[in-house]
């Protein structure tokens, strides 16, 4: 019914450092996590790019590669150079310098995501956080002058954008996407549904399903227990059964990407996320 993916960075990182604990463990390359995806046995792979300067020089061809040898579809990319290269505000930044920098590097990430036969690319507004450095409604115009820019460049190619939301940042929740789609009004936008972000907001997993609709672009999965953002494989806290029939009841038909950032070993828990979802997904 869907196909199971992970995000690479559950391979890629160097240690569990969000909350209180703080696990280190080696990181292996963009490449090695591809090939550890591959593996486990799921069908795709998403990156999560923080600096599209340095990918661009490094890495289009050997990831190319990888994905040729272990056949996974790249099914998402995460353009995270907004949270990741600038002190402090991006997407309502108030500094001209800063916008156009960040459209700059967002019409690279599309070229290679064209590359890489990827026609999914997703925004988190990370650094947006409240809060803001100028009154909310202008920050907001901000916001929507920058993303239906982005929208338009990812359609000239072919591509949709997916809007994640996560509390504390300028997406806080569903309604804020839901509301910042309506506004750009562009069939090329849409939704990315993390469920550990909704969770933590406390909203309800199928009713959000539901409210994006045909409008839900693209899907997170990962679970905690509502205090803060743990990504924990699918099914340690809450049931996803109810959710899988929510999106089964909608028509949603893209990936299932697993978000998970691993307390001890990424290949075991990738690995029960996969095993869980499977089980899940035969039940509903």
């Amino acid at each position: 019914m869907w196909k199971l993916a992970a995000i690479t960075w559950a391979f890629e990182s160097v240690g569990y450092a969000m909350g209180p604990l703080k696990v280190l463990r080696p990181g292996l390359s963009t490449e090695e996590a591809i090939s550890k995806i591959g593996e486990i046995g799921l069908q795709g792979a998403e990156l999560a790019i923080w600096d599209i300067d340095l990918f661009v020089e490094k890495r289009v061809q050997s990831v190319r590669e990888a994905l040729e040898k272990t056949g996974l579809t790249l099914c998402n990319i995460c353009f995270n150079d907004g949270v990741h290269v600038y002190q402090g505000q991006a997407y309502t930044s108030p500094d001209e310098t800063v916008q156009k920098d960040l459209l700059r590097r967002f019409e690279k990430t599309v070229d290679v995501a064209s590359e890489l036969g990827c026609s999914s690319i997703a925004v988190w507004p990370g650094a947006d956080v409240y809060p803001l450095k100028q009154p909310y409604w202008g920050a907001w115009e901000s916001f929507i002058t920058t993303i239906s820019a982005c929208t338009d460049l990812a359609r000239a190619s072919d591509c949709v954008l997916s809007l994640e939301y996560k509390p504390g940042c300028i997406l806080p929740n569903a309604d804020s996407v839901l509301r910042a789609i309506k506004e750009i009004g562009s069939s090329g936008l849409g939704g990315l549904l993390d469920t550990g972000h909704a969770i933590v907001a406390g909203e309800d997993l199928p009713t959000v399903v539901e409210m994006f609709g045909d409008r839900l672009f693209h899907v997170h999965v990962d679970d905690n227990p509502g205090d803060w953002d743990r990504d924990m494989p699918p099914g340690s806290v809450h049931e996803f059964k109810p959710f899988l029939r929510s999106l089964k009841m909608v028509g949603y038909r893209g990936f299932l990407s697993m978000d998970i950032w691993p307390m001890t070993d990424p290949y075991t828990e990738v690995k029960s996320g996969k095993e869980y979802l499977e089980e899940a997904i035969s039940k509903i």
